[in-house]
Order: structure tokens, then C-alpha cells, then sequence
């Protein structure tokens, strides 16, 4: 009896054994899947970012989905990808945020000048404090990840020297911190310097009470 008791006792803790296994595995599994989301929300959004802001496609904003649209066309026939009319359509429904004005009438101007020397923001943002200029931006496009360095670009323009992008990559990243902590936006996990406007479940830190 006593031999059948360590058998029964050996299988029970093997049992128990793999019991625990299974349980560590689908943990594990939830994190890969969760992992998996986050990195095609990115993908998607670097995509569609990569797609909008190429410097020689910069375009005045009242013309920018028309001429997304064309450079889109003109990829898909220099590729010879089939089913052109279907895959433009896409391009026009994901750039769908920027082709209407956002609402800014609640984002005030600036009521002091800046100081002399300081590194001026593109004309379209001028009248506007560095951290409103970026909830500007976030609003043309509110689907987008937005990556400091391109934010840096997009208000300051592509023709910065080292120095001054240095310094207005400084008090951008600043003022996107801020804007985190005060729920203007939120910051991408696991994504380097990468935030957006909208708070996304498992994407994006947690929701803040405006």
C-alpha cells in the first residue's frame, strides 16, 4: 500500500506540476498578444505618419488629401499592385481626420510676445504657445502616433541646423510631458518619445480626468 500511496503522490505533484505550466504559458501568451496589438497600432500609425509627412510631399493643408491620394496612386502603379481603385480608397478613409478643419476654438493665442532670439514655430503656429501648437497638430490628424522628432519637425519645418533642433527637441519633449500630466494627450507604452490624442486601452497610458 505504502508503494501505491508515493505513486499516487509522484503522478499528483507531476500533475500539479504541469497545471502550473499551462498557467505560466497562457500568461505568457496574454502578454505576447497584448504585445502584438501594441505593435501593429504603431505600425500602422508610423505607416500612415511616414505616408504624410515626406518632406517632398509637403503640402499646404487645404490640398493635403488630395495630394496623398496621387502619391498613393502613383506607388500602387509604379508597383504594379492590382486593385488600385480599392486600395486608394483605403488611403483616402485613413487619412480621413486631416481633410477637415479640427475644432481650435477653445485653444488660446498667445497674449505676450516671445522673447527676442527664441526659435520661431512655422507661421500656422506662431500665435500659439509651443504645448497648444502640439494639441493643434494632434487634432489635424487624431488617429496618428506622433514621434517627438517628427512633432519637432512638423512646428518648426525641415530646415533646423543641429543646434536648433536640438534645443526645440528639448522644449518639445518638455511640454509633451506636461501635456501627459494634465490629460492633453497620452504617452504610447513601450515606444520611445511616441504619444497621441486619444487614450487607447493596453496602447496608451491610463485615461487622465480632464
Amino acid at each position: 500500500m505504502s508503494e501505491l500511496s508515493e505513486i499516487l503522490s509522484l503522478l499528483e505533484a507531476e500533475r500539479d506540476r504541469y497545471v502550473l505550466e499551462v498557467v505560466d504559458l497562457e500568461r505568457r501568451l496574454s502578454l505576447v498578444r497584448k504585445q502584438i496589438t501594441t505593435l501593429e497600432a504603431l505600425i500602422s500609425g508610423y505607416a500612415l505618419e511616414e505616408q504624410m509627412y515626406q518632406p517632398q510631399r509637403r503640402i499646404s493643408e487645404s490640398s493635403s488629401s488630395t495630394a496623398v491620394l496621387l502619391n498613393s496612386q502613383d506607388e500602387i502603379e509604379h508597383s504594379g499592385i492590382e486593385n488600385s481603385e480599392q486600395t486608394a480608397s483605403q488611403l483616402v478613409d485613413s487619412t480621413a481626420p486631416a481633410e477637415k478643419e479640427p475644432d481650435i476654438s477653445d485653444i488660446p493665442k498667445l497674449t505676450i510676445a516671445r522673447k527676442p532670439g527664441t526659435l520661431p514655430l512655422l507661421p500656422e503656429f506662431q500665435d500659439y504657445s509651443i504645448q497648444n501648437a502640439i494639441l493643434i497638430l494632434m487634432r489635424q490628424r487624431p488617429e496618428l502616433h506622433f514621434h517627438v522628432d517628427a512633432i519637432v519637425r512638423d512646428l518648426y519645418g525641415d530646415q533646423l541646423t543641429l543646434s536648433q533642433f536640438k534645443t526645440a527637441k528639448t522644449n518639445v519633449s518638455k511640454m509633451l510631458s506636461t501635456g501627459v500630466q494634465m490629460g492633453l494627450w497620452y504617452r504610447v507604452f513601450r515606444a520611445l518619445g511616441v504619444y497621441t490624442l486619444h487614450y487607447e486601452k493596453g496602447v496608451t497610458t491610463k485615461s487622465i480626468g480632464k
